[in-house]
């Protein structure tokens, strides 16, 4: 059985035309075969996720992106749907399914057979482009070629997007592709423990000149002294999060704030989304495609709402990590000066389709530090206390100028780290994602304590 695997991001300083070209291949690829997983045609048109698009749009969405993109720097002439490069090109961020409702009511979504012909003609199109298009060294923000790369990125991202709305999919809709690997469960985890973390000053922000595709939030400067904290040595697993469950936890509303519990209350919410109850009422655990038994040792997957939650629960004065004291426990303080692609030991995380599940924490012996925290990069994301913010001299890209500036607030919170389908430049150390609080993603956290 042939393995699943995300290509390793490119440089972009002395990439050739086949680095492009297979880069680009294996994106598309990916996207294809997670699309290609979905087995009712008539799923196509069911949004999973009440926040988000019916799937419909997913399928033709990163094909619109790359040619409104393309266009915008005069690679492409002529498009062979410009409706479609309307309808699909760009997503939604909805606050309640009744904003996205009345957004998208009006719309008659195209058969499923003739977005996927949409499809493969974009992917033609970018193919030749790819193949003919002068390459002139290095592609940097202002180069044309930063189009393509952008697109590339964007649907490496929408694959992974697409493959939470895919898990909310009942499973008689689905079927795993071949390949498809889940990582082993050993039962109860480790106890987890505090380790405490030395302050130190930190730089956040991505130099210009890096030779590697960055969206526009990654670019700017700010530098932090962060004091003395402790964090977990593990990211809470299930098995901890249950503790939290058993004892009444989503039943106590002095671990919820009056937005969270609404929003608690309104879902009915009992457990995390992820868990299933059986006929006997165990706990069942909604992989990819499967259903399997609850796996103690994963990290649990929940929102920032239920990870504030567990904290509240811990008590003294428990909390998340902000995004500071998360780049120093997992970089230290030197970052800035001595990161490159060629160094980054992205292959010890489970990152990448490296499995296409979480892992037993601390499974990895590879994934720890130098304090032994362990996967501080993938497995899931890590919700921090942070809102999203603009470092210092934030700009804009002109190709995308509502990538970030939008999301600014305290309605979207971030979270660093990378997950186990996290790909592309995402799992560099420059990436910083965000999501608002009631989202889900493959996302879970780790608690941190001041000093």
């Amino acid at each position: 059985m042939e393995k699943i695997q995300a290509q390793a991001p490119i440089s972009l300083k002395n990439c050739s035309r086949e680095n492009i070209l297979d880069y680009f291949e294996n994106a598309w690829q990916l996207e294809d075969m997670l699309l290609k997983s979905i087995i009712k045609e008539e799923a196509f048109y069911c949004n999973p996720d009440d926040l988000r698009n019916p799937l419909i749009f997913y399928l033709g969405h990163a094909a619109a992106f790359y040619l409104n993109k393309l266009q915008l720097v005069n690679l492409l002439k002529k498009s062979p749907n410009p409706d479609y490069e309307l309808l699909f090109g760009v997503g939604v961020d909805p606050g309640t399914p009744e904003e996205l409702n009345s957004a998208i009511a009006h719309i008659q979504w195209p058969e499923v057979a003739k977005v996927w012909e949409y499809r493969q003609q974009v992917y033609e199109i970018v193919v030749e482009i790819i193949k003919n298009i002068p390459l002139n060294l290095p592609i940097h923000p202002q180069h044309s070629l930063w189009s393509l790369i952008m697109g590339i990125e964007h649907q490496r991202i929408h694959f992974e997007t697409s493959s939470m709305l895919l898990r909310q999919l009942p499973l008689e809709r689905l079927q795993r592709p071949q390949g498809w690997h889940y990582a082993p469960s050993f039962g109860q985890a480790y106890p987890n423990q505090m380790v405490e973390v030395s302050g130190g000053i930190v730089e956040i922000g991505k130099p210009q000149d890096s030779p590697i595709y960055g969206w526009d939030n990654e670019y700017g400067y700010r530098q932090v002294q962060v004091n003395n904290f402790l964090v977990s040595k593990y990211m809470i697993t299930n098995g901890e999060f249950k503790e939290f469950v058993d004892n009444g936890g989503y039943e106590n509303p002095s671990y919820w704030d009056e937005e969270a519990w609404q929003w608690k209350n309104h879902y009915r919410v009992k457990y995390p989304k992820f868990w299933l109850v059986d006929e006997r009422g165990n706990y069942q655990y909604r992989a990819m495609f499967d259903a399997l038994d609850l796996p103690l040792d994963w990290p649990v997957e929940v929102n920032y709402y239920e990870a504030i939650a567990y904290c509240r629960f811990q008590g003294q004065g428990i909390r998340l990590m902000t995004e500071a004291e998360w780049n120093l426990a997992t970089y230290g303080s030197q970052k800035n000066r001595c990161y490159t692609l060629e160094n980054d030991n992205f292959e010890d995380y489970n990152l990448n389709l490296k499995f296409c599940s979480p892992t037993p924490v601390g499974m990895l012996k590879n994934a720890g530090n130098n304090s032994e925290i362990y996967d501080l990069r993938g497995n899931v994301w890590e919700w921090l206390e942070d809102d999203f913010n603009p470092l210092t001299d934030f700009q804009p890209h002109y190709l995308y100028a509502d990538n970030s500036t939008p999301f600014f607030n305290s309605q979207h919170k971030m979270m660093l780290g990378g997950a186990w389908v996290t790909n592309g430049t995402e799992i560099l150390a420059y990436y910083r994602n965000w999501f608002r609080r009631n989202f889900y993603q493959h996302a879970g956290f780790r608690i941190a304590q001041s000093l």
